[in-house]
């Protein structure tokens, strides 16, 4: 099973309290990538992944210790360096891993492996058809995207950041409300619940990865 080894590997690198200690973790995610095989789009969301959490911790740069580069806004030091590489490390190896196996086996299988370990049946569900119609979102929030574009053509970028906030707000509105139709939709089709997944079976890929990943978390 993948979801234990995720499990495993995500408590694993956010309990490590050095750069050595996480370096481990990499070389495992390293292993995962070559027994996964991911695609190369599953690259761009890595890239698009590091630079999101780049961005997310690169305050931590300017930890209290001592100065190794002076910036307007503050001196880098040699701390907050250590202090940046461990989140951007944990945050980064942690979600990645998950990208990389769930790109490689697919929701659905972690979806059978939550039934199977006796998950609470509203969370499946309520995951389930939150990847069902993620794309649907994406593809609804696009087009008003497009729209809003059409509209507002010179219009100067304050007004236009305005407009975009109403129409976040307004994306959610309209995912509640079709949330409402298709539900009623599917009450008037007879659905009680998704039929059971097919129980996955534990193999030697997995297994060895679980270990690999519980042994960094003892040692």
């Amino acid at each position: 099973m993948y979801l234990p080894f995720i499990f495993l590997y995500a408590i694993g690198v956010v309990t490590r309290k050095s750069l050595t200690e996480l370096a481990y973790f990499g070389l495992l995610f390293l292993m995962v990538i070559l027994t996964m095989r991911p695609k190369r789009g599953v690259f761009k969301k890595l890239g698009f992944l590091l630079g999101f959490e780049g961005l997310l911790f690169i305050m931590a740069l300017f930890n209290p210790g001592q100065p190794l580069l002076e910036t307007p806004i503050g001196p880098i030091t040699h701390e907050g360096i250590y202090s940046f590489f461990m989140l951007l490390g944990k945050a980064f190896l942690s979600a990645g891993t998950a990208v990389v196996v769930t790109s490689s086996v697919g929701f659905s299988r972690l979806l059978a492996e939550m039934e199977a370990l006796r998950f609470p049946r509203i969370l499946t569900l309520t995951l389930a058809f939150t990847y069902r119609y993620l794309d649907l979102f994406t593809d609804e929030a696009a087009r008003m995207k497009r729209a809003l574009d059409s509209r507002a053509f010179g219009v100067g970028k304050r007004e236009y950041y305005r407009k975009l906030g109403s129409l976040i707000g307004e994306v959610f509105v309209r995912a509640y409300l079709r949330n409402g139709r298709i539900y009623r939709a599917m009450l008037a089709r007879g659905f009680g619940e998704f039929p059971s997944l097919e129980e996955p079976r534990p193999n030697a890929k997995t297994t060895m990865l679980a270990l690999l990943a519980l042994g960094g978390l003892l040692v």
